[in-house]
Formats: C-alpha cells, sequence, structure tokens
C-alpha cells in the first residue's frame, strides 16, 4: 500500500442541518434514518470537534488500507471520510466485503423472526433443520448458534472472498453448499461437530451460523434471501446492501459468516437499530427483549452476546465497558457507544489485520470527554 501522505482521499465534513419534523408519526421516530437517506448536521452542532475527528481519520487511515469511517451521533450523520487506494474507490456508495461483521446482522434477522412470532431462541435447531443435514448435535438450540456454544458441525460453507484489487477482473462465482469435512478445523477443540455437547464450549467459528439461514427460511417459509432484504434491510432503508454471488446458496439461503456487500453508512445503520434498542422509525423492528440478551453476555464468554462482542469485561481495554461491536477480518467494524450516543463504522482491506484495540485507539482522542 502506498504510504498515507499520497492516499487520494475523499472527506466529507457534513454541513446542513437536521431535516424538520414532518407530522406526528415523525416527531415520535426513534433517532436515525428511516428508510431515507441519513440526515447531516455538523460535528460541532453535536458536541464533537472536527480537527479531531480529521486527526483520528488520518490516524486509522495511516496504513493506507482503510475505505471509509461514518460517525453518527444523536441519530445524525456528522462526520464520514474516505480513501482510494488498490481495492476501493473514495465515495460513501462503494461497497465493502463484511467478512465476520455479517453475523451481527445475521443476529438482527433473527430477532426480527423471533419479533413476528416466528421462532424462540429456546428451539431446537432440528425444530426447523434436520441434524442429519446440518450436522448439529439433536439437542442444539438456536441460542447455542447465536453465542458460539453449538459444538459445531462438519458440514460447513467456506470463508469470504475478499474484494478484488480495482485493476483485476471481478470473479462472480456461484453460491457456495454446504460440503461434510472430515475434520474440524486447525485449531478447534477435539471432537468439534462430532461429540462435544451444545452449551458446553465456546469455539468462534462462523460455519455453525451459518445454519441459522436454514432455521429462518423454515419457520418464515421463504428463502432467508428474502427474508432478510424485505424484512431488516428494505426496513432499514440500506442503499447498497447486497449478498456476494458465491454468499446465497441454490436454495437462496445466505452465509451468517459474512459474504455481505454493503457501505459504511449500511454498515451504521444496524448500529443505530441496536443503540435504538430495537426500534426503527416510528416502530419496533426487533423486539426490545431481544436486543437486551443478544447484548448481554453469554454463559461461556463474557465479551460474546447473540453474534456481538461485547466490551463489560475489558475485551478492548482503554473503551466504555458498555461499548458493543460487531467485527469482521481486516478491520470492519461497527462500535455502539451508547454512553455518547454513538455510532462508529469502519471498513478497509488490507494485507494486515486491525484489530478492535487499535481502531480505538486511533478513534478514541476524537470522543467527547
Amino acid at each position: 500500500m502506498s504510504a498515507p501522505s499520497s492516499l487520494d482521499r475523499r472527506t466529507l465534513l457534513i454541513a446542513g442541518a437536521l431535516a424538520p419534523a414532518l407530522g406526528g408519526a415523525r416527531a415520535v421516530a426513534a433517532p436515525g434514518p428511516g428508510r431515507g437517506p441519513w440526515r447531516t448536521a455538523p460535528a460541532q452542532a453535536h458536541g464533537l470537534s472536527i480537527p479531531a475527528l480529521r486527526r483520528a481519520a488520518d490516524a486509522l487511515g495511516a496504513r493506507g488500507e482503510r475505505q471509509g469511517l461514518v460517525v453518527v451521533r444523536h441519530g445524525v450523520l456528522v462526520f464520514e471520510t474516505y480513501w482510494k487506494n488498490a481495492y476501493h474507490l473514495g465515495r460513501p456508495d462503494w461497497p465493502n466485503v463484511s467478512f465476520s461483521s455479517g453475523k451481527s446482522w445475521g443476529s438482527a434477522m433473527v430477532g426480527r423472526a423471533v419479533t413476528e412470532g416466528l421462532l424462540k431462541t429456546s428451539d431446537l435447531v432440528a425444530k426447523y433443520h434436520d441434524p442429519m443435514v446440518s450436522g448439529l448435535r439433536p439437542d442444539t438450540t438456536i441460542e447455542h448458534l447465536l453465542t458460539m456454544t453449538s459444538g459445531g458441525t462438519l458440514n460447513v460453507k467456506p470463508s469470504s472472498r475478499r474484494p478484488p484489487r480495482l485493476d483485476e477482473p471481478a470473479t462472480a462465482g456461484p453460491g457456495v453448499e454446504y460440503a461434510r469435512q472430515a475434520e474440524g478445523e486447525r485449531g478447534s477443540p477435539p471432537g468439534y461437530g462430532v461429540s462435544i455437547a451444545p452449551g458446553s464450549t465456546f469455539y468462534y467459528d462462523g460455519a455453525p451460523a451459518d445454519h441459522l439461514a436454514n432455521v429462518v427460511a423454515a419457520a418464515s417459509g421463504v428463502t432467508s434471501l428474502r427474508y432478510m432484504m424485505e424484512h431488516v434491510v428494505r426496513p432499514l432503508g440500506c442503499e447498497t446492501f447486497r449478498y456476494q454471488p458465491e454468499g446465497v446458496d441454490k436454495a437462496g439461503n445466505i452465509r451468517i459468516g459474512g459474504s455481505i456487500l454493503l457501505s459504511c453508512r449500511d454498515m451504521a445503520r444496524l448500529g443505530q437499530l441496536y443503540l435504538n434498542r430495537g426500534r426503527w422509525a416510528d416502530g419496533q423492528l426487533v423486539s426490545a427483549d431481544y436486543i437486551a440478551r443478544a447484548l448481554t453476555p453469554s454463559r461461556l464468554n463474557p465479551s460474546y452476546g447473540y453474534l456481538w462482542w461485547l466490551n463489560g469485561a475489558g475485551r478492548v481495554p482503554a473503551a466504555p465497558g458498555d461499548m458493543v461491536f460487531a467485527a469482521g477480518a481486516r478491520g470492519q467494524f461497527c462500535f455502539v457507544l451508547p454512553r455518547h450516543d454513538m455510532v462508529i463504522a469502519t471498513m478497509g482491506f488490507g494485507a494486515e489485520q486491525l484489530s478492535p484495540q487499535e481502531a480505538w485507539l486511533a478513534l478514541a482522542p476524537a470522543l467527547p470527554a
């Protein structure tokens, strides 16, 4: 990657003001954009310093591998910046690969199905998805899949593909299907996917979570792709959200572990939904009870909820304890900061990983005291 000084970066310093209220329903609407575009306002009108945000963006982009940064406060977009590099154009609508931050979108899809009364997190997966097909043990529950405590499966889909370089031809592969492995991935515990009892071991692995798509499809009577797009993505007003071709299988079921293409602006919508405790526009898109459980430490890992990372146990040492975040490979993050009433989304791609701690140390100086 080129040095930061040579980056062709476009920074959008937001001017303008909150749109006026549009009638009674608008007046009681939850913070955020609803189905429309993000409302914008100057950062200083919401207690943030533009010079400090610029310095944070410079620190975050110092490796030359960032693609975008979006800062939302009080439900309003107050700052965004974009970088052009070998993989990305410096545009607000440029989509990036979610990698594992897509898991948190999967949690929202399950939460919507729970809210609509289609299923319960205590339900056995086998009620919707045959263990002979899933490879999961018959006593696995939906909550086990949400908390990475299922004991695993050997019936898996491959990982997300990286985005192509701008000078590479696009490779639109076919949808990937489940395939049986002979044994668990390197580093998995002995007996993973074979003999580990559900609810006995935490092991971070997106493969079991992918089966939540089959559960939602069976419970709703439509493909999980259709359910996600019609019951989550469209109500949120996402503008760029779609799946990589390999992220949708022949049955129309999506990967939960990744393979989403979306912008930083759309990533921030997910964070705002959780910051709102499931309220969106003038309704409850996901029940507050589900959001509360999703952001409560699971029994086997105090830093993990329902496909969301939690910071109450200090996983990101310098960050607030009430912070929660979606995280994916190559530094795809959506930080939700209740005490600051903020959402920060950043995405990129590079040869090196970017840890949540590294991202936080770059961003923290720009936050309110």
